[in-house]
């Protein structure tokens, strides 16, 4: 018998699949803003047509998934944002540091196996 959490993962990894249907996804570490970091974070680039509620529903199915596959003890925010063509779209992981204010690389690439993992 599934647990709650299997039920959940499953059930938003098969919307997850549909909503990212015909989409490009990229997971990567990217440059923080400030430039000093580097931030794990999928970007998903939207057919042409794609209604801005589909895009946000993606965002925030994406966002969820992530949020199940992270382990209690990590310390990052899992935002999103729409880009600036409206037509893509991306999930980023904002990372706290463990044991002090910076991020290891260590963490950052946690954090990217959590993305992958997200989309599997």
């Amino acid at each position: 018998m599934a647990t709650k959490e299997q039920a959940t993962d499953a059930l938003v990894s098969v919307a997850l699949r549909k909503a990212l249907a015909g989409a490009r996804v990229e997971v990567r570490l990217a440059l923080h803003s400030s430039g000093s970091e580097l931030q794990p974070e999928v970007e998903v680039a939207f057919p042409q047509g794609t209604s801005s509620r589909q895009r946000n529903a993606a965002l925030l199915l994406l966002a969820a998934q992530v949020e199940l596959h992270t382990p209690a003890q990590e310390h990052w925010f899992v935002e999103s944002e729409v880009l600036d063509d409206g037509n893509r779209g991306r999930i980023y992981l904002v990372l706290l540091g463990v044991g002090g204010p910076w991020p290891t690389r260590e963490e950052a690439e946690r954090g990217l196996q959590v993305l992958h993992s997200a989309l599997r």
